[in-house]
């Protein structure tokens, strides 16, 4: 049984959260600046923290096996990273050809036929390290910024047991 410091924003960070618990891990601290997620977080009895610039001081002393940024879109500190053995990221776009914030908004514009999403290892430098797990589908002809974010998070949803299966077993990414 690993244990998970989770940080996101979105219903997706809630998705994922719920998976890592039903695998059997643990979630040490649940970080979010939606009081949806917080209160979702309070309501499975989990240690709650709102995001901001002293969450590293908050923080201290906490040692998780995994970080996971899922819906986040803040830089995470270097102390805070620090305090996971592994730390992965939920991107929405196929990294490395869409790094950066807007992914599927810049997909739409340079009128791509595909998208993707894909969970990454962080280091050093946003939009870096190793993949995980990418998902590629079919942009539709009507398709919208809110329409591809949708088929994004439906992805990440069923990639996410890729992603524990990766972290439970120390693949190393491509």
């Amino acid at each position: 049984m690993s244990s998970a410091l989770i940080i996101g924003n979105e219903s997706l960070t809630i998705q994922c959260a719920d998976a890592v618990i039903q695998r059997g891990h643990t979630i040490a601290a649940l970080v979010s600046g939606n009081p949806e997620v917080r209160a979702w977080g309070r309501s499975q009895g989990l240690r709650v923290e709102d995001q901001g610039k002293d969450l590293a001081a908050r923080l201290s002393g906490l040692q998780t096996d995994w970080l996971l940024s899922v819906a986040n879109l803040n830089v995470i500190p270097d102390e805070v990273l620090a305090l996971a053995r592994d730390a992965v990221n939920f991107h929405d776009g196929p990294l490395p050809r869409y790094a950066g914030l807007n992914a599927p908004v810049w997909a739409i514009l340079n009128g791509e036929a595909q998208h993707g999403i894909t969970w990454h290892r962080m280091v050093a430098g946003v939009d870096k390290g190793a993949i995980l797990e990418q998902r590629l589908f079919d942009i539709a002809p009507g398709d919208t910024a809110l329409t591809l974010n949708t088929k994004c998070f439906e992805a990440a949803i069923d990639s996410f047991p890729a992603v524990l299966s990766a972290l439970e077993s120390g693949a190393a990414g491509t």
